[in-house]
């Protein structure tokens, strides 16, 4: 994500067989990811474009959400291929055939994380889609930001 080029590097804090890769922006109260043995959990995003504000549209969100979501592992040296599991909350739980069509085409078909997907009755910024995502790191791979 671009918008995070021009912040500070913040470094892991292990805790205990748990390491916090917190936020790049100081504000936000949580951890962008947490690693936790061999599983990296990464944040619920929402559809922000590199300006940090909501894409124009479903699509765009879902297309958002994905990039930003490829950037994020780059940065820990993994990629999509590592996401094992999703979590996708969708405020119109007919848009699940849509997302279904876009958030396919990231993935080998023969490599599709197990995924949970609801309806929601409102996201943040008034997104219409939010995904959370686990993903595997290999033991010969230590993570660092």
């Amino acid at each position: 994500m671009s918008n995070v080029e021009d912040r500070p590097t913040i470094n892991p804090i292990p805790a205990d067989g748990i390491t916090y890769f917190l936020h790049p922006h100081p504000r936000s109260p949580f951890s962008e990811a947490v690693q936790v043995g061999n599983v990296l959990y990464l944040s619920a995003m929402i559809g922000l474009d590199d300006k940090g504000k909501l894409a124009d549209g479903f699509e765009a969100e879902v297309r958002f959400i994905m990039s930003n979501t490829a950037d994020i592992l780059k940065r820990y040296g993994l990629g999509l291929e590592h996401l094992f599991k999703a979590t996708v909350m969708l405020t119109e739980i007919d848009k699940w055939g849509e997302f279904n069509r876009l958030y396919k085409t990231y993935f080998h078909p023969a490599q599709l994380p197990v995924r949970t997907a609801f309806g929601v009755s409102s996201l943040a910024y008034g997104a219409t889609v939010e995904v959370e995502f686990w993903a595997h790191v290999p033991s010969s791979r230590p993570l660092s930001e």
